[in-house]
């Protein structure tokens, strides 16, 4: 008599359940965003050590601060081309994870200039109410501008993944569309409080849960995509 284990699913058939994919590509966004609010909250307690915003802040303030953003912002894009890239690579076998990473580290580092460009000249304020007509148009034009840079984003990602996948032209369209999750924070000038740790907080968590939203936004996108 011959006792016969049984066989376990190959990656390959793992990589044909959507759900398991899905499940992963949420978890991957999640853990994206879990460790952008960290480091969001790490650069501000930096901010406030340093004092900054503030016009007559040193030279040597201002470049530890700028040095400090390019790396978070790098370090939370690695950390999502890492996720996701590990996703992508079950769904396309040719997938590059490389230039995948490669891609968001360049990218975060523009963000992360970009955001420290716009702290060090920026002038203190204080925040106050503001009226839900003013959100909600806020709202509309940041979905409009979120859009064209989820477009663009998308673009250079669809550079990537067509090496692996043979339609790239939805991925595109989708990440349009995620990007008007952008749009969201408009909501950070509700938020208003004599704690500036409260708002940093909520603002990053704020962050967090639209990046979560573009991620599950961007589902039908992995799903269309077809290895060549």
């Amino acid at each position: 008599m011959s006792y016969e284990l049984p066989k376990r699913g190959t990656s390959a058939d793992l990589a044909q359940s959507p759900y398991d994919l899905g499940a992963d590509w949420i978890r991957a966004n999640v853990a994206a965003a879990a460790a952008t609010f960290v480091l969001g909250l790490a650069t501000f307690g930096l901010r406030q050590m340093l004092g900054l915003p503030d016009p007559d802040a040193d030279a040597f303030a201002k470049a530890l601060l700028a040095a400090a953003e390019v790396l978070a912002a790098a370090t939370g894009f690695g950390i999502y081309a890492t996720r996701t890239g590990a996703v992508l690579a079950r769904k396309l076998p040719g997938f590059p994870p490389l230039t995948w990473n490669a891609l968001h580290l360049l990218i975060g580092c523009g963000v992360g200039a970009t955001v420290a460009s716009i702290e060090i000249n920026a002038e203190p304020v204080t925040r106050e109410g503001v009226a839900m007509s003013s959100i909600l148009s806020i709202a509309v034009g940041g979905m409009m501008i979120g859009a064209i840079i989820g477009a663009a984003a998308g673009g250079m990602q669809a550079l990537v993944l067509r090496k692996a996948a043979r339609e790239v032209g939805d991925w595109i369209r989708w990440s349009a569309l995620a990007g008007t999750t952008f749009g969201g924070y408009a909501l950070v000038l509700a938020i208003g409080s004599d704690q500036p740790l409260t708002d940093e907080v909520l603002t990053q968590l704020l962050g967090a849960a639209i990046t979560i939203a573009a991620g599950v936004a961007m589902l039908p996108a992995l799903y269309r995509l077809q290895p060549r």
